[in-house]
């Protein structure tokens, strides 16, 4: 989104929470930067019996970290002189809060659920945080689903979806390999543990057939991996289950795939559902959320499904049967439909020139 921006003009300055990591590329590019230690303005997550001992000092240190931020930011804002604060996720504040008080106009990109995808919920209750988005910000959501979930109208807040690269970046292979894909985070609300189920159930029906399971993908939370460990033994699958952990060859990975399996709950937008398009693989997706309206986009768009949907785990057992009883060929059409959309909806140039025209309209409307 920034590279587009820029290029259409935009002069940022990016405030990180840190000095490392995508900071420091951004430094490298020689993109203005501001670091400060801020938080998100969540309530501290309550998964085990240390973290309800330590939920007041947390929410404590959480304000006070935010504070000093907040007065920071204020004085870097003073000096720099922005026409618009946009905040690049909803759980963010210091950014609202600073344009509140200097009387710039902000926008909320709202990329996230929060509760439904990642049990994050905003203090000090859910009715403030809507009250900030429908009277005092603009919004921009990255799905209709997200923008109704939060109950916004059009009148402050559009739909823009993400980009996922560039025009030039969609690229397909025939030659697919022998194994299904699942890539992100290994947590709970992404449905690893129901895939694993899945998959076990597939071996059982199709026994000789050589289709591995790939995860590619890592997870802080030690006690859910795990929990995947156990589970691929006590399915009897350890010969057919590959856990790759972070790889940087993803988009290799997706082209060469003979299905990409989506079991996201509620995906905000969902990015890997889009990447694995434009990497020319087959998607088979849970019917919800931000994956359903990309289908749903592209059936409205070509007339045609552009990937496979399920509901339940018997459904996704099917549907990976279907696949290989078929042969990918039989899905190129399918394929090259999703590939239409990519084009039509998710490239980088779309989006930038989209969120650049939201800044224009906001910038009139305030003159």
């Amino acid at each position: 989104m920034l590279d587009g921006l820029m290029k259409l003009g935009v002069q940022p300055l990016v405030v990180f929470p840190g000095a490392d990591g995508m900071c420091e590329l951004y430094r490298n590019r020689g993109i203005p930067t501001a670091v400060m230690n801020y938080r998100m303005a969540v309530y501290p997550p309550l998964r085990y019996w240390k973290d309800y001992v330590m939920f007041l000092p947390r929410l404590c240190g959480r304000i006070l970290v935010n504070y000093i931020s907040l007065c920071k930011l204020r004085e870097i804002v003073k000096l720099f002189q922005p026409d618009i604060i946009h905040t690049n996720v909803s759980v963010i504040d210091i950014g609202y809060r600073v344009a509140m008080q200097l009387k710039i106009p902000h926008i909320y990109h709202v990329r996230e659920y929060g509760d439904k995808d990642f049990s994050l919920f905003h203090y000090p209750m859910r009715s403030c945080f809507l009250k900030k988005l429908k009277k005092h910000s603009y919004a921009i959501c990255i799905t209709k689903d997200i923008q109704k979930h939060y109950n916004l109208n059009v009148d402050n807040s559009c739909v823009i979806y993400n980009g996922v690269c560039s025009e030039t970046q969609i690229r397909f292979s025939p030659h697919k390999k022998n194994y299904f894909l699942f890539a992100g985070r290994l947590e709970p609300a992404k449905g690893v543990g129901e895939l694993l189920i899945a998959f076990a159930d597939f071996c059982l029906l199709r026994p000789n057939l050589d289709i591995r399971l790939k995860i590619a993908g890592d997870t802080k939370d030690i006690r859910y991996y795990d929990f995947l460990l156990n589970e691929v033994k006590r399915l009897h699958i350890e010969g057919r289950v590959d856990f790759l952990g972070m790889r940087k060859d993803i988009n290799d990975l997706m082209t060469d795939a003979y299905l990409m399996i989506v079991p996201s709950k509620f995906e905000g937008f969902g990015r890997i559902t889009a990447e694995a398009m434009q990497n020319g693989a087959l998607v088979l997706g849970r019917d919800t959320a931000g994956t359903k309206e990309q289908f749903d986009n592209g059936l409205e768009m070509t007339g045609e499904e552009i990937a496979l949907r399920y509901s339940t785990c018997q459904e996704l057992v099917k549907k990976m049967c279907e696949v290989v009883d078929n042969g990918i060929e039989h899905y190129f059409p399918m394929i090259e439909r999703s590939q239409q959309v990519v084009r039509n909806l998710y490239t980088n140039e779309y989006h930038a020139q989209h969120v650049y025209d939201f800044y224009n309209e906001i910038l009139t409307i305030k003159k």
